[in-house]
């Protein structure tokens, strides 16, 4: 009987692949990093790669990659490189579609706001944060990437699938 039983549980398809979470998985190419109205890195228009135009914060591998971790929930990995050295910060979101967009919120406290987006049909993903968000240094400064406090940190990306 607990084989049978077991076999019926490994047929159960997997949640974390069936639900809302699993359509705004997937890897995305950050195409913008802008801080409180300054654009700190962009690529080259229409590129396919990792060219940057602009990049005063001085990475390269500048990724966002969202994974389902339940049927509703996904976490979102942002990574790059800088000096040879890869830095991720994750965090976990929920996740809901509505009309287009697969809409996030996050699971832990919220910093004052966080608006988060990926278009169910166009594959463009936007992170908006206020207090919260990552704070890429410079090229040229000494500091750590930290959680700003009070800033506005916005990323937008392109799918990459």
């Amino acid at each position: 009987m607990f084989f049978a039983f077991v076999g019926l549980l490994s047929c159960q398809p997997d949640e974390r692949l069936t639900g809302v979470s699993a359509g705004a998985s997937g890897w995305y190419l950050v195409t913008a990093y802008v801080v409180s109205g300054d654009t700190l890195f962009s690529l080259v228009s229409g590129s396919t790669d990792f060219k940057p135009g602009i990049n005063k914060i001085g990475v390269d591998n500048f990724t966002t990659a969202i994974e389902a971790i339940e049927s509703d929930q996904s976490v979102i990995k942002t990574s790059y490189r800088r000096n040879g050295r890869q830095s991720t910060f994750s965090k976990e979101v929920f996740v809901k579609l509505t009309n287009y967009d697969y809409q996030f919120s996050l699971k832990t406290s919220p910093p004052t706001i966080y608006e988060g987006r990926v278009g169910q049909f166009t594959g463009f993903f936007s992170e908006r944060t206020v207090g919260g968000g990552v704070l890429i240094p410079l090229a040229d400064s000494s500091t750590s990437p930290n959680q700003s406090s009070s800033q506005d940190v916005v990323i937008i990306a392109q799918s990459a699938n």
